[in-house]
This record gives C-alpha cells, sequence and structure tokens, in this order.
C-alpha cells in the first residue's frame, strides 16, 4: 500500500534549478505574446489581411539564431514551442511550420543556396510545409504534385495536375512575403524519380502571389484561427538551388543518381522532418496540458458550492471533480516525463545519421529500418519514418487532447471562455491528431509492423497490486505481447484462407489499431518509470524532481487510470477478470485521497509559471481575476 509523503510544508523544493534563466523565459515571452491592435485584420474576408501570426514570428526571430541554425538545436525549438504554445497557439503553429518543417528541411536536406538574400533566417518571409493534397486519405503516399526537370536549363516547372492534388496551408494572408517547402514528384528523363521537397515563393516581396501560384480565399478553421489556403501550382519556374537533393544529383543525360536508391527510402529520408516536430511536439502538448490542468485546480480549489449538502465548500471538495482534478494533474506529469526521451531518441537518430559515413552506409541503414518496419508503410509513412517518434507524437496530442477535454469540461462555462485560454489550447492539441501524421494511420502502420515482426519474449510476471507502480508497466507490457500474438494468429489463418492486402486486414484494422495503441501506453508508462528524477532542462517541461513518494503515488494514479480507459482491451485478453475490473475504481479513489493534500505542491512544481499566466483562472479569486480582464464602458448617471 502507497503511503503518503511528507508534508508539503516541510519539504519545499525550488524549482529554479529546472529552469532556464529568467531573462530568456521573458525575452521569449514578450516575443511570443501576440498585441492587440493593427496586423490582426478587419473586414469581410479578416484572415486574408491578418498578419498578426507573421509578424510574432519576426519578434520571435529578432531572439533567435537564424532559422538554419535553430533548426538543427531541438532543445532550443523544444523550449520556444513550449513558450509559443502556452502564450498563443497559433504563433506556435506558425512557428513549428517555418522553424521546425520549413527551415528544417532546408537545413537537413539542402543547401544555404536555397535561400541566398537568407530571407528565412529571421522570418522576413514566412516559411509553410506542403505535403498534404487535399483530394485522397493518404495523399503522402501517392503525391500527385509533379517537379518535372528541364534538361536545357536545369530548371524545374511545378505542377499541380488538378484540383484533387491542391496543397493546404496558412498562406493566405497577404501583404507579406512568403515561400513553402513543397514536397512534389520529381519526374526527370521520362520518369518518376520519388518524392522531393522544393523551396518555393508563394508569394512576391509585398506579399502578392508569385507567377504561377494560386492562392485561394482562406479556409477558415475555427479550433485554430489561421489563415488557411488551397494552393495550386500552374508551371512555376524553380532554379536549381531551389531542389533539396541530398545528395542526389541529375545527369547531363537527365537520368536521376539517388544515393537512397528506390522512391520508397527516398520519400522516408524527405519526411523525417517529421522527426523533429515530432520530438519537440511534446514539450509544447506538456506545457499546455500542464497549465491547463494547473489552471483547474486552481479553479476548483476556490470556487465555491451552493448544493444542498455543502453549501459554501469548494467544488474541489466533491468527490468526482477532485478525482478528475488529480487525474489530470497525474496525467500532465506522465506527458512530462516524456519530454526528455523524445528529445533523446531525435538527438540520438540525429547523430546516427551524421555519423554515417558513406552513401552506401545511409542506403544500409534505410533498407535495415524498412525491414524492422515490416516492409515499408501500408497506411502512412510516418510510422516507417522513425516509429518511435512517431508514438510520442500520438501519446502527446492524444494524452493532451483528454486532459484538456477534461478540464474544460470541469470548468464548467468558464473552461468554454476564450479568454480562459482552455479552447485554444484544445483546439490547438485535436488539430494535431491528424496535423503532422495522423494519429490513427500511425497507430494503423505501428501495430501492422509490430504482427509481422519477429515474434517478442513473453514479458515478466505482474505484480498483483495496482497501487504498485510497477504494475501499469507490467500491465501494459503484457497487454501489448498479447495482443501482438492474438493479430499474429489471425494473420496466419487469413492468409491460409487465401485473402491478400485489404481483403486480409480489413477485419483486423481495429487490432492493429489497438497494438499500436498498447505499443504507446507502453512507451508512456516506460518515460513515468524512468523519471526519477528532472528529466530535461528544456524550459518548463521538464519533469519535477518529486519526492519518492509522491513520485511513486502520481505514477500509480496515472496507470490506475489508463488500466481503467483500457478495460475493455484487458478483460478481452485475459489480464483482468470482472472483479478487479471494478476493483480499480476503489484503488484510483484511495490514491487520489491520499494525493489530495499534496496536489498544491505538484501543482507548483508542474507549473512554476502559473502566476504569469494571461487566463482569469489563474487568479485565486476568478471573479475578479475576469471583471479586471474586461474593459468595463462609462455609463450615463444612474437616474
Amino acid at each position: 500500500m502507497i503511503q503518503p509523503p511528507t508534508p508539503a510544508h516541510t519539504r519545499r523544493r525550488s524549482v529554479t534549478a529546472v529552469r532556464p534563466p529568467a531573462e530568456r523565459w521573458e525575452s521569449l515571452l514578450a516575443a511570443a505574446v501576440r498585441p492587440a491592435g493593427p496586423g490582426t485584420g478587419t473586414g469581410a474576408d479578416p484572415l486574408a489581411l491578418d498578419t498578426s501570426a507573421h509578424l510574432g514570428l519576426r519578434r520571435l526571430a529578432a531572439v533567435l539564431p537564424p532559422a538554419l541554425e535553430a533548426a538543427r538545436d531541438p532543445e532550443l525549438l523544444a523550449t520556444v514551442s513550449a513558450v509559443t504554445a502556452l502564450a498563443d497557439p497559433p504563433l506556435y503553429q506558425t512557428f513549428l511550420s517555418h522553424y521546425i518543417l520549413c527551415a528544417g528541411s532546408v537545413a537537413r536536406l539542402g543547401t544555404p543556396d536555397a535561400d541566398p538574400a537568407g530571407e528565412l533566417a529571421h522570418a522576413w518571409a514566412k516559411g509553410s510545409f506542403m505535403v498534404t493534397e487535399l483530394g485522397d486519405s493518404g495523399s503522402h503516399l501517392n503525391i500527385r504534385t509533379t517537379a518535372v526537370h528541364d534538361p536545357a536549363t536545369g530548371t524545374f516547372r511545378l505542377e499541380t495536375p488538378d484540383e484533387r492534388a491542391a496543397k493546404f496551408s496558412s498562406v493566405a494572408a497577404g501583404g507579406l512575403p512568403q515561400k513553402a517547402v513543397v514536397c512534389a514528384r520529381l519526374m526527370a528523363g521520362g520518369r518518376d524519380c520519388g518524392v522531393f521537397s522544393f523551396l518555393v515563393d508563394i508569394t512576391d516581396a509585398q506579399g502578392r502571389p508569385a507567377p504561377g501560384v494560386l492562392v485561394s480565399s482562406p479556409l477558415a478553421v475555427g479550433a485554430l484561427p489561421l489563415p488557411y489556403a488551397a494552393v495550386r501550382f500552374t508551371g512555376p519556374r524553380l532554379d536549381a538551388a531551389r531542389w533539396l537533393a541530398d545528395g542526389a544529383v541529375i545527369g547531363p543525360d537527365g537520368v536521376l543518381r539517388d544515393p537512397l536508391g528506390s522512391p520508397g527510402a527516398r520519400l522516408r529520408r524527405t519526411l523525417e522532418v517529421g522527426r523533429l516536430l515530432w520530438a519537440t511536439l511534446p514539450a509544447a502538448m506538456a506545457a499546455v496540458a500542464s497549465r491547463s490542468a494547473a489552471l483547474t485546480w486552481q479553479f476548483s480549489a476556490h470556487r465555491r458550492s451552493h448544493g444542498a449538502f455543502a453549501g459554501g465548500q469548494p467544488v474541489l471538495g466533491h468527490r468526482p471533480q477532485l478525482r478528475a482534478v488529480a487525474g489530470a494533474l497525474a496525467e500532465a506529469f506522465a506527458l512530462r516525463c516524456a519530454v526528455a526521451p523524445a528529445l533523446g531518441h531525435a538527438t540520438a537518430a540525429a547523430t546516427a545519421t551524421a555519423t554515417a559515413a558513406t552513401a552506401a552506409t545511409a542506403t544500409a541503414a534505410t533498407a535495415a529500418t524498412a525491414a524492422a518496419d515490416g516492409g515499408g508503410p501500408a497506411f502512412a509513412p510516418w510510422a516507417a519514418v522513425d516509429q518511435t517518434l512517431a508514438l510520442h507524437k500520438v501519446l502527446a496530442t492524444r494524452g493532451a487532447a483528454d486532459i484538456l477535454m477534461n478540464c474544460q469540461h470541469r470548468c464548467g462555462l468558464a473552461g468554454f471562455m476564450d479568454r480562459n485560454l482552455l479552447a485554444g489550447y484544445l483546439g490547438l492539441a485535436r488539430s494535431f491528431e491528424h496535423a503532422g501524421g495522423d494519429n490513427t494511420l500511425i497507430l494503423l502502420d505501428t501495430g501492422r509492423a509490430l504482427a509481422e515482426g519477429p515474434p517478442q519474449a513473453p514479458p515478466p510476471a505482474v505484480p498483483a497490486d495496482p497501487l504498485d507502480p510497477a504494475w501499469w508497466p507490467g500491465t501494459v507490457a503484457a497487454l501489448r505481447y498479447r495482443l501482438a500474438e492474438h493479430l499474429q494468429r489471425d494473420l496466419a489463418a487469413g492468409r491460409e484462407a487465401g485473402r491478400r492486402d485489404l481483403a486480409l486486414w480489413n477485419p483486423l484494422l481495429d487490432r492493429a489499431q489497438a497494438l499500436g495503441w498498447a505499443a504507446a501506453l507502453q512507451l508512456a508508462a516506460r518515460s513515468v518509470a524512468g523519471s526519477t528524477g528532472p528529466v530535461g532542462q528544456v524550459g518548463p517541461t521538464s519533469a519535477p524532481a518529486l519526492d519518492p513518494a509522491l513520485h511513486a503515488m502520481v505514477a500509480a494514479l496515472y496507470g490506475v487510470r489508463q488500466a481503467r480507459r483500457s478495460a475493455e482491451a484487458l478483460l478481452a485478453v485475459g489480464l483482468l477478470d470482472p472483479g478487479r475490473a471494478r476493483a480499480l475504481a476503489a484503488a484510483e479513489d484511495h490514491l487520489v485521497e491520499v494525493l489530495a493534500p499534496q496536489l498544491p505542491l505538484l501543482v507548483e512544481q508542474l507549473d512554476p509559471e502559473l502566476a504569469n499566466s494571461a487566463s482569469p483562472l489563474a487568479d485565486p479569486d476568478y471573479a475578479a481575476g475576469l471583471a479586471a480582464a474586461l474593459t468595463w464602458p462609462v455609463t450615463g448617471e444612474r437616474r
């Protein structure tokens, strides 16, 4: 049985050891917060005039290294991701498109000649990343936008064959220069040479669409208000330097020579920029999830209830509210614990790539990756690019969305007011269910790869007590193993019956997704179990160094909550029986009661900057905080 830690007031820890210097935070926050006034757009189509995100990007650029340099620093990108996501979710989306995806592609695959004037370096031109095509599901695996090589001039002609191949990005706002890395199918010597990236001018220096580029009227996305648009290309000519060739060359004979050797390997390499997004996105999601859980605790702890049985008592005194708030804090802590492992994995992968001595070595590494993931992507390319980081992306975004929906519900009307920030944070998290690699497709390909990979050794025995912090890591490992066993058996039976491709997989897609999700949950459980101290130094997103007893309680509460959500799968594979499944509710209530006195300490360590939040929910007197944030027009004299 878990015992409470020593009282918080006898052992309060300083949080400054896991925070960057104060002056760095101040400059980043000042750059990130969007000012009111000109630049926000008014009129019948305000998004077409809304350059506020671009101007905010320039303010960020004033305190950051040049974009191509920053794109090589995952920890810096993770810190800025956390700050901008907290201050202004649309600005975070703009930041990641520019620094992580656009500049990251140029830094990884191209040369400085791609942007000789340095317009991306300090965000004079806003960078975007265009891969998705609007007309087909799984468009990443069959990109139809083409870049046709002209052997006479060495240039490329970019073409959109029809409306189905139109790209999608936040480029609708005019008035300022914009560029984009566009993923297109290279056609050279009359052959399909695979998908490469090209740096394309979307608008000119005055912000007007560049020749050969058609930008639609804005496509409003209420959950994440940015000036999105559809984009088509009608033959703009691109200099050779705009091809992010990554070591590939086109000879005088017009024939491509690519050291990676195959279109499949080239697609994975082109989309490897996703690694940088997946490595830094957990920092942003952990930050907004922690802030939202902390705001919900603050609101619940000070808001009075006037029900018949508890008139005047804090809302947090009600068991369902306490369970929900404590659970949100535990789940936010788990997201924090996963930040450093994601960054560490990305750094190790980048180091391995950088130390590949020859193109042959790189090709062998790509082939090994394809073999390990079951022969390449079947539903989407993301798991084949990096299965571990793709799962980190799913964990961060799905976990944050779950926390935010819980918090929004538990704050009632206040949770839906834009000024209180929860709605904006939820829109950001939910948008990444699909942006940056669709979560469902990642899980499907992960489950398929695990089922078709080599058999795994059985996991060790699971502890009997769900209050033991080791119970959930052992249980989820056993769940993954049994789900894989069952799916492998069903695949074998289907193949014996003569089924292939979709006929084979269609009845098994839900099981493949469940296996992929079990692998993601196991990754999270390992991150929580391994975070016995501060996990990294990534701004406010580092997992706090908790008292071992408090850490054990939070870890156990996180595990029991995940087990309750996964009860159907655990029952189906025999890891729970009905009686033990029912007992999980009592175990959760016990953990919540023991943890309740420690929630203020957990909040402080999860979000030491809570008092600086612009949300009125951060004020102990919410009504006073909200009133102070509003303007109150002067009325006439009373009659």
